[in-house]
């Protein structure tokens, strides 16, 4: 049996080692995974998170380690969050013991759930299943190449998003919530919250946000803004989030259209890959996205932290 304990200094070296072999396996699985990292930065994060860091030793060293960090916004109550770099352990008891002595330190920061990234792969998710976590969201990536296009229909026009739009732009980010299974209307302080969210998105440079819009109304939306670094992603990737089309208009081609064109632009700008994110509950969307043509690299799963301990 393990011995769980926050990591100490000294551990460092050792789990910079854990990750890097973590991510060359990955990226043998999946080739979409980027397995490059800098060793020396990886090394200086993990010292300013001994704390959050927590590691499992037996006689011959160290046979995992898991680190979180505890978020939330004013919509979102607190979770703990480990991303693709942030587990490692050589067997499911390991994992178990982890999680059980690292999940008390998350209940006492206020974290009422546990979020991990982890390779889209059965001997990776399994686990995690064991252990009684959900598979949640998809991340999925595309090289960007020279394709043919797919063209709006005469009439649409693909804009940017103006203020003016914010009305429209709220109604589909509700058809947005239906398709991943939240049905309800949202309370006027989520509302608000995401009315204020959408506003500040319109402002940033960094950040294009389109419409298709048609006979003087808006008929679909995305969003789009390059990637910061993180483990696990290449250099030069394009995020593409909040694609939705009205129901009154799907079936037209209205998306493929969509997503052709912005995603010809970024490839022109630079951009050499693409990810997008989607629920597994969303059918739509994770029906679309590998037909389009963008391959899940890692799954987001989740568990509820039992705060009666």
């Amino acid at each position: 049996m393990a011995t769980v304990r926050t990591l100490h200094r000294s551990d460092a070296h050792a789990v910079v080692e854990r990750i890097v072999r973590r991510l060359d396996d990955d990226a043998l699985v999946q080739p979409l995974v980027n397995a490059r990292l800098d060793q020396d930065a990886l090394y200086e994060t993990i010292l300013r998170a001994t704390n959050a860091t927590w590691v499992a030793t037996d006689e011959s060293g160290i046979v995992g380690h898991l680190y979180a960090a505890v978020l939330g916004d004013v919509t979102q109550a607190l979770a703990a969050w480990t991303g693709p770099d942030g587990a490692s352990f050589d067997d499911d008891e390991v994992l178990a013991e982890l999680v059980e002595i690292a999940g008390a330190s998350w209940r006492h920061a206020g974290a009422i759930s546990h979020y991990v990234w982890t390779l889209d792969d059965d001997e990776r998710i399994g686990p995690w299943r064991r252990l009684g976590y959900t598979p949640l969201s998809v991340r999925g990536v595309m090289r960007l190449v020279e394709h043919d296009q797919h063209a709006l229909a005469p009439g649409l026009v693909l804009r940017a998003a103006v203020p003016s739009d914010i009305e429209r732009i709220l109604e589909l980010d509700l058809v947005i919530d239906l398709a991943q299974g939240e049905p309800g209307a949202p309370s006027r302080k989520d509302r608000n919250a995401t009315r204020r969210e959408m506003l500040a998105l319109l402002e940033d440079p960094e950040v294009n946000h389109y419409v298709v819009e048609g006979e003087g109304r808006v008929l679909a939306q995305t969003i789009t803004f390059p990637l910061p670094l993180r483990r696990g992603s290449f250099d030069h990737t394009l995020h593409l989030s909040e694609v939705v089309v009205d129901p009154t208009a799907q079936g037209q081609g209205i998306a493929h259209a969509m997503i052709d064109t912005v995603l010809e632009n970024a490839r022109r700008q630079g951009f050499e890959y693409v990810e997008a994110q989607w629920r597994v509950t969303n059918d739509q969307a994770s029906s679309f996205w590998p037909r389009y043509g963008l391959a899940p690299t890692y799954v987001r799963l989740g568990h509820a932290l039992d705060l009666g301990k």
